[in-house]
C-alpha cells in the first residue's frame, strides 16, 4: 500500500475502503481493562461514481463510524486506533486534512441540528460555501440551485429552528449538496422522522441522483425500508464486520439469515420469512404491493 497522500490512477473507484479497522479511544485512559472491541473490523469495499449504497445494521454495528471514516473525522478528530485505508479518489482520509476531504465528501448527520450554524435557511445553505471561500456571486447561484434541487425554495427566509424534522433534513442536504461533493453521506437521516418526513428525505435523495448523476450516495439506516427500494447495492454491518454486500434482490433472498443475526428487515420481507418457516411455504415478496397481492391470492380474498 502506498504511503503518500495522493495517487493518480484513473481506474480506481471513487471510494475505496481497504481492510479498514477502527477502534475508539477508551473513555478512561487509566482503565487497565478498556473495551478493545473494533467499531469497524476488516472492512473492504468500493463505491462507484453515481452509485447509491445503502448501509444497514443495528445500533453499534459501525454505521456511524463508517460515515466518520469516509470524511476523515475518524481518526483525525476522534483519535482512536485505525488500520487500513479509506480513499476518496486520490485522497487518503487518514492523511488529508478534513477540510480538504470535505470538498469531496458531504456528511449529513442523523440529527439535522448537528449540521446547523446559521439563523435562516438561506444563511445555513450559504455557510459552508463561505467557509470554502467561494465568490459571492457563485454562492448566490449555488444557494438558489440547492434550494430548488431539494424543494426548499419556499423555506429560504424561514428560521431553521421553526422547521419540521423533514424540512430540517431537506435543508441540511441542501447545504451539503451546495458544496458539490463527489460523495454524499447520510448518517441515518430518517431515524427521528415520521413517515411524511422520511418521504421528504427520500424525495430529496432521488432529486440529487437525478440532477447530479455523478454523485455517489451512501446512506445508513437502522430501518431498511427507506432504502431497499432505491439503493443500487446494500451493505449490512454486524458488530463492525461486513456480513452482506449485494443488490436489493440479493438482500431479500438473504433476509432470513440476516434476521437470525438480529438485523432488521422491512415488514414484507419478515412476513415472507416467518410464513415460510411456520407453514413451509416459499413466499418471496419484492415490495409491500407484491406481498399484498400474493396474500390475497393465497387466501383467495
Amino acid at each position: 500500500m502506498e504511503s503518500t497522500t495522493n495517487r493518480h490512477d484513473a481506474a480506481v473507484s471513487l471510494v475505496r475502503i481497504e481492510q479498514l479497522h477502527y477502534r475508539y479511544p477508551p473513555f478512561d485512559p487509566n482503565d487497565p481493562n478498556p473495551d478493545q472491541r473494533w467499531a469497524l473490523e476488516d472492512l473492504s469495499l468500493e463505491v462507484e461514481a453515481g452509485e447509491f449504497l445503502g448501509v444497514l445494521g443495528t445500533t453499534g454495528s459501525g454505521k456511524s463510524t463508517l460515515c466518520l471514516a469516509l470524511n476523515g473525522l475518524a481518526p483525525q478528530q476522534t483519535s482512536g486506533t485505525i488500520r487500513g485505508d479509506v480513499w476518496i479518489g486520490e485522497l487518503n482520509t487518514k492523511r488529508t486534512p478534513v477540510i480538504d476531504v470535505a470538498r469531496r465528501v458531504g456528511l449529513v448527520f442523523q440529527e439535522p441540528e448537528s449540521n446547523f450554524l446559521g439563523l435562516t435557511v438561506e444563511d445555513e445553505v450559504a455557510f459552508g460555501l463561505e467557509n470554502l471561500a467561494v465568490e459571492i456571486g457563485e454562492i448566490e447561484e449555488r444557494v438558489d440551485w440547492a434550494l430548488k434541487l431539494t424543494g426548499a425554495e419556499t423555506l429560504r427566509s424561514r428560521s431553521v429552528a421553526r422547521l419540521s424534522g423533514g424540512q430540517k433534513q431537506r435543508v441540511a442536504i441542501a447545504a451539503t449538496v451546495a458544496m458539490l461533493p463527489a460523495v454524499l453521506v447520510l448518517d441515518d437521516p430518517t431515524a427521528e422522522l415520521d413517515p411524511a418526513g422520511t418521504a421528504e428525505v427520500l424525495e430529496v435523495v432521488q432529486a440529487v441522483r437525478t440532477r447530479r448523476p455523478e454523485t455517489a450516495v451512501i446512506m445508513t439506516s437502522g430501518d431498511p425500508a427507506p432504502i431497499v427500494a432505491g439503493a443500487d447495492r446494500m451493505l449490512v454491518l454486524d458488530g463492525g464486520r461486513r456480513v452482506f454486500l449485494g443488490t436489493p434482490s440479493e438482500y431479500i433472498d438473504a433476509a432470513p439469515e440476516l434476521l437470525e443475526r438480529g438485523v432488521a428487515a422491512p415488514p414484507f420481507i419478515e412476513l415472507a420469512s416467518r410464513l415460510n418457516q411456520a407453514a413451509d411455504t416459499q413466499f418471496r415478496f419484492d415490495d409491500p404491493d407484491d406481498a399484498a397481492q400474493q396474500m390475497r391470492r393465497f387466501f383467495s380474498i
